[in-house]
């Protein structure tokens, strides 16, 4: 962070979490599909600007051994505290540095990928300035940069309630204080508006609504810090081609894939290039936040994105259809549900077919030519099928495909991680999951470099899976846990104290408490 950030971000450092829309796989599986060979994955090296405990970089480095990762942040306390976790997991490729933005340079090398998530926005003009330089200067010409940033016009309605909680808090100097006074605050204010149904008592009612759901440290640092500055797309695509760099695509594009076709045929009319239709994209949704992906200018990415290189993707979904039996084979609309929360609803039987099949197979991956012979198979009996549903073949499933992976609804993968489907004789868990669990954290990074939630059981059961135990086990090491005070169970509020009772109720909770940490993707495929 810069200079002026130290004071704040060592006294409430930033969550922890991991973002899979930052994940070098998925930067190169979007890149692919612009035309751009970006860098192997595999032995890519990454660099990312403020890293904070290094809770994205981390996971990265575990499951790329052949990779190699710089994370800087001026953070003391945040870079401490991630290079504890890096020797305690033995990781020799990665390494930490507390530093300033501006003082990384050319000696720092040269990098496939540069990340800098949550920065941008919360810095001044100066260090904006120097993050382009350093995508600029530290990018390998076929690298990809990821940027993300608050975004006008959306900011505009935001900033007004951050302004306001800003002037409420302002003679308060202890961070944790000054949150606790600014939720109280705006809670109040909006019930105090007269005018419920005016624009302004609806601004602070999303407002709240969102602040509710969000932690402490995001209040903080979004709506109390000094410096948080939006700007609109247009405006940050000028900032990076005055470095020789070119906005070609969002990490997710949600809004724009799932425009409906007159307002996408209105787009056309009202854009001349593509940075300005992403801009009036940005006008139609009152767009908030920005994942904005950059290249060199003389990589010449396509204007949009292609489906032909689907082909030479693996594929992978878990996104589960809402109904227990899907009807694949007719004009039924089906919805299914990604995991990360996006929906999408067809009545198209390919489509159909081919999420559901994914879902079946999920954790493994499929190629295209796969999946299309399989959703052939699948609708061989289908009374509703005919040519021209069908007329586009493996093209048509590809475009599709294309669409669900830019708004999250289905993986593309360069290098997909591998991970067990089921629990195995003697499971083992992620080294970094097992380290998270073991420090008391129901929050853990999984595989598909995402942050899950887990319940106090399943913590507890994580943390002891390191491959050594069976079940028997591993009911001995949790009833011991019990027996040392360690751990607790209750029944009706009141502590369970028989062992032969405790062990019981393991015994009964232990196989679907691996089934679901098998689900959460935690699990090492042997």
């Amino acid at each position: 962070m810069a200079d002026d950030t130290l004071t704040s971000y060592d006294e409430v450092p930033y969550s922890n979490n991991c973002f899979p829309l930052t994940h070098p796989d998925r930067l190169a599986a979007i890149a692919a599909l612009y035309g751009l060979t970006s860098p192997a994955v595999a032995n890519c090296r990454v660099l990312e600007l403020g890293c904070g405990l290094g809770g994205n970089l981390i996971p990265m480095a575990l499951g790329l051994p052949e990779g190699r990762f710089i994370g800087i942040d001026l953070s003391t306390r945040q870079i401490e505290a991630g290079r504890a976790a890096i020797d305690a997991l033995g990781l020799p490729n990665i390494e930490l540095r507390a530093m300033s933005i501006a003082n990384v340079d050319a000696g720092l090398g040269t990098f496939d990928y540069v990340i800098c998530h949550g920065v941008y926005s919360w810095v001044p003009q100066a260090i904006q300035e120097k993050i382009m330089a350093i995508c600029a200067q530290n990018l390998r010409p076929n690298g990809v940069a990821y940027v993300s940033y608050n975004t006008y016009p959306g900011w505009h309605a935001r900033g007004l309630v951050r302004e306001i909680l800003r002037y409420h808090v302002r003679q308060r100097v202890e961070a944790h204080d000054r949150v606790a006074a600014a939720r109280e605050f705006l809670e109040e204010l909006g019930q105090m508006v007269s005018d419920k149904e005016s624009s302004y008592a609806r601004i602070l009612k999303k407002e709240d609504e969102l602040l509710r759901e969000a932690g402490d440290h995001y209040l903080f640092h979004e709506h109390l810090e000094d410096t948080n500055q939006p700007c609109y797309f247009h405006e940050f695509a000028g900032c990076a081609a005055a470095h020789g760099l070119l906005c070609f695509s969002e990490a997710r594009d949600v809004d724009i894939v799932n425009l409906p076709p007159v307002a996408a045929q209105t787009l056309e009319r009202w854009a001349a290039n593509p940075i300005a239709r992403q801009q009036y994209v940005d006008f139609l949704c009152n767009r908030t936040f920005r994942r904005t992906l950059l290249c060199h200018e003389q990589a010449a990415p396509a204007s949009k994105p292609i489906p032909r290189p689907v082909a030479g993707l693996a594929i992978r979904s878990a996104a589960r259809p809402l109904s227990e039996r899907p009807d694949v084979a007719s004009r039924a609309a089906e919805e299914f549900r990604g995991n990360a929360g996006a929906l999408l609803s067809t009545n198209h039987p390919m489509i159909k077919a081919a999420l559901v099949i994914l879902f079946e197979v999920w954790p493994k991956t499929m190629s295209l030519e796969a999946l299309w012979a399989s959703v052939q198979a699948r609708l061989v009996d289908c009374p509703e099928l005919d040519t021209e549903m069908m007329s586009g073949g493996a093209q048509e499933l590809s475009i599709a495909l294309m669409r669900c992976f830019l708004s999250g609804l289905v993986g593309l993968h360069v290098h997909p991680a591998r991970f067990a489907r089921a629990p195995s004789e003697r499971p083992m868990a992620s080294p970094l999951a097992r380290l998270q669990a073991a420090g008391g954290s129901n929050e853990v990074a999984n595989f598909l470099h995402r942050t899950v939630q887990l319940d106090e059981f399943d913590r507890v059961v994580v943390s002891l899976l390191d491959g050594c135990d069976d079940r028997a086990g591993l009911l001995n090491r949790l009833t011991k846990l019990v027996a040392d005070d360690l751990f607790t169970i209750y029944r009706e509020d009141q502590p369970i104290r028989d062992l032969s009772v405790v062990r019981d109720l393991f015994s009964a909770a232990l196989e679907p408490s691996l089934r679901r940490i098998a689900g959460h993707a935690l699990l090492v495929d042997a």
